[in-house]
């Protein structure tokens, strides 16, 4: 947008503690058919990354403008530092967390146009909850029945019993610039900019048409969630709202009808155990009583109903009542038998020092936890690590580490007196976590395929998949490891739960880092291979619905082997000196088929670690492989045949073709000639390469175990800080080093 150009509209999206959302939110406005108009993100001095995405986002479009808070000022006086720098005809506001629906803009546009530049124009909004339900603002047909035409909120006061929030109206910028409003510091600061811009305005209109989507979420938002004498601020915010209407006479026939509705709001603030603890609910109360002294109006009398009864006991201060049908309301709970016997079971104490440990759904030893286990060995010996793994896999488990059998009374024993919990997957849904219990949730692989509650949109790679179910498993984390900025976004969106985000990088990659050349020389002599041979390691990921299947209870082998080469043709691409190595997906028990001597099928290895520092070549497709792969600064192909098929049966964060860790093959003869001329390891190769570590191996430094163990089993919160990408030393490549 060219300097000094007055867009339609400008947009103020205020961001503090929403980097899960944003990126949805700002698409949603980019996105918009009409394109006349600026987006003013504010960033309250968030410490989780908010600003730099607004920062990537204004690199790549014009029409972003970024302000960066020195400081924390709240929701409030974000807007009204993003107000100052609008230069729009008209000005919204868009919580970072909300999206604008398709076609939205435009139809703005239209109405304000064919309503001769109202004021205000109000429009509709849907909640949007968790789990994809939505659900229609319950005044909508206010729109249809009253909305026509342009007029005040006296004449049709229905206006002004709906939500009192910004984001659903568009208002004239000259308009608030010539009355001067600002939004106020505090929760609710909602509330006074409502009241002054809908009493103040003289022309108002309405667009019948959902434009908001209003996100709810499962964990609550910034007011839902937040407890304590942040929800004192409701009587300043009223207080205001008050006093303006008895600054104006003319504005004297709206002090019942505001004095209702503030009192509605109190109370039904007061309800919510989670904003007023009940050890402060009766000081609320009082404090409620007192601001109902204040501005009830002269006269003024309750109404017969169930919602005047309780502005009565407010106004008469009658909290024994109040707490009398508030208990008698409460419903008896009888538990289950099954947690009554899980209670039973539960008595003995937790044993501080023992820690439980399972990766794949007790198949294997290995990835994450396997890491954070040596580790703790070494820094944390006083937590004793037991392993859970099923009958049918007891022999992956080492010489030397401890475990049980899944389903036997000694695993029963361990879940029942372990104080951690270490696992790449959720625990059996059967386990039930005890007070003082500390659930570590690893991940198994930045997530390129769609996860958690996104795979609702995908029912052929989640058969039958019970959200609610998922959700209580996830309720149980009360870590979660990541390993880059993008993937945190993922995780704290996808599974909408309360835990903590350890930014700490993969502690499985840790070996990338930190093995020497003689370590990788060695594991490479393991298989024949000297500095001369080059080797490749093809591993691809599993087709949803082809290869295996996703259920509730793990991956379900569908008899597949997910290979999509010529494995003879791939050696020979390969060279004289090539070898390949071919790893399938660790749910897939059918066996590559394999007729070259210079062919290892290493799908049953037990560490992929290993694997991948003796290869010099990766060969993947839409397999969290290349992630961890790239911290090798090694060269990557991509074969991506059948990614319209891929992205429509699973679906992909990102176009892994459009933003590739190396070179992308769109059929196996391409493939096959990007090893054949060595293009493989061309600049255009190294460029995409340089550009994906930046983005994906953001916190992968070979210390990732340790901060883990001192964080979680030691309780430490000083940390060996992140080590830049530009000074790691990733393990060397033998054959390069031989060849130059």
């Amino acid at each position: 947008m060219a300097l000094g150009t007055v867009p339609k509209f400008s947009i103020v999206v205020p961001c503090h503690a929403s980097r899960a959302w944003l990126r949805p939110c700002l698409d949603s406005v980019l996105g918009q058919s009409f394109t006349d108009f600026e987006i003013i993100g504010v960033d309250d001095a968030d410490a989780d990354g908010s600003g730099r995405i607004l920062d990537e986002y204004a690199a790549g479009d014009s029409r972003v403008r970024v302000l960066h808070l020195e400081e924390n000022v709240g929701l409030g006086l974000a807007r009204n530092a993003g107000l100052k720098e609008c230069r729009g005809d008209y000005v919204l506001f868009l919580d970072a967390d909300d999206l604008y629906l398709a076609g939205s803009l435009e139809a703005i546009a239209a109405r304000i146009d064919a309503t001769d530049r109202p004021d205000i124009l109000l429009f509709d909004y849907e909640r949007i909850f968790w789990d994809g339900r939505m659900v229609r603002n319950q005044r909508h047909d206010a729109f249809a029945g009253h909305g026509a035409g342009v007029f005040t909120a006296a004449e049709r006061p229905v206006f002004l019993t709906f939500l009192e929030v910004v984001w659903n109206k568009a208002c004239r910028r000259d308009f608030l610039t010539r009355h001067g409003f600002a939004f106020t510091a505090g929760f609710y600061e909602d509330a006074p900019w409502t009241y002054s811009t809908m009493l103040t305005a003289e022309r108002i209109a309405t667009l019948d048409r959902v434009v908001v989507h209003y996100r709810q979420h499962r964990t609550g938002g910034n007011i839902h969630a937040t407890g304590g004498r942040r929800q004192w601020d409701i009587f300043d915010q009223y207080d205001r709202v008050h006093a303006f209407i008895q600054s104006d006479p003319e504005l004297a026939g709206w002090r019942r009808f505001a004095f209702d509705r503030s009192l509605d709001h109190i109370l039904a603030v007061l309800a919510k155990p989670e904003r007023i603890a009940p050890d402060d609910r009766a000081e609320f109360f009082h404090a409620a009583h007192a601001f109902a002294k204040r501005w009830k109006p002269e006269g003024y009398a309750t109404d017969r109903t169930r919602r005047g009864f309780k502005r009565w006991l407010l106004i008469h201060d009658d909290y024994a009542t109040y707490s009398t049908l508030k208990l008698s309301a409460k419903v008896l709970h009888v538990p289950s038998p099954r947690k009554t016997v899980g209670r039973l079971r539960h008595r003995g104490k937790l044993d501080p020092n023992l820690a439980a440990y399972s990766a794949y759904w007790f198949k294997q030893y290995a990835c994450n936890p396997r890491a954070i286990y040596e580790t703790a060995a070494e820094l944390a010996p006083q937590v004793r690590g037991v392993w859970v793994v099923d009958g049918e896999h007891v022999e992956k488990i080492p010489e030397g580490v401890e475990y049980v059998v899944a389903g036997t009374p000694a695993y029963q024993k361990l879940l029942d007196r372990a104080t951690y919990f270490v696992s790449n997957m959720n625990w059996p849904k059967e386990l039930e976590k005890r007070d003082g219990q500390i659930h570590l949730q690893t991940q198994h692989g930045t997530p390129l395929k769609t996860m958690g509650i996104d795979l609702r949109h995908f029912p052929l790679a989640a058969k039958d998949l019970d959200l609610d179910e998922l959700m209580r498993q996830v309720d149980r984390w009360d870590f979660n490891l990541s390993s880059n900025r993008y993937s945190s976004e993922i995780w704290e969106r996808t599974y909408p739960s309360y835990f903590e985000e350890l930014e700490y990088g993969y502690p499985r990659n840790d070996r990338l880092l930190t093995a020497t050349v003689d370590d990788v020389r060695a594991i490479r002599a393991g298989f024949g291979f000297d500095d001369s041979h080059l080797v490749v390691l093809y591993a691809p990921t599993f087709r949803d619905g082809v290869d295996s299947v996703r259920t509730p209870d793990g991956v379900v082998d569908l008899g597949g082997d997910g290979i999509h080469l010529d494995l003879d043709q791939l050696a020979a691409a390969a060279g004289d000196h090539g070898r390949v190595l071919v790893r399938t997906h660790y749910s897939l028990s059918k066996a590559p088929d394999i007729h070259s001597g210079n062919v290892i099928d290493v799908s049953e290895h037990p560490r992929v670690e290993d694997l991948m520092l003796a290869a010099d070549v990766l060969v993947s497709d839409y397999s969290s492989i290349t992630f961890d792969y790239a911290n090798l600064d090694r060269p990557v192909v991509l074969l991506v045949e059948d990614l319209d098929f891929y992205a429509g049966r699973r679906g992909t964060y990102f176009d892994v073709a459009e933003f590739p860790p190396g070179l992308v093959a769109r059929s196996p003869e391409e493939l096959l000639s990007i090893l054949q001329t060595g293009a493989f390891a061309s600049a255009e190769a190294a460029k995409h390469r340089q550009l994906y570590r930046e983005k994906f191996c953001e916190y992968d430094d070979g210390r990732a175990a340790e901060r883990v163990v001192r964080r979680v089993f030691l309780g430490e919160t000083d940390l060996p800080p992140i080590v830049p990408l530009a000074d790691r030393k990733a393990a060397p490549s033998p054959y390069f080093m031989h060849n130059g």
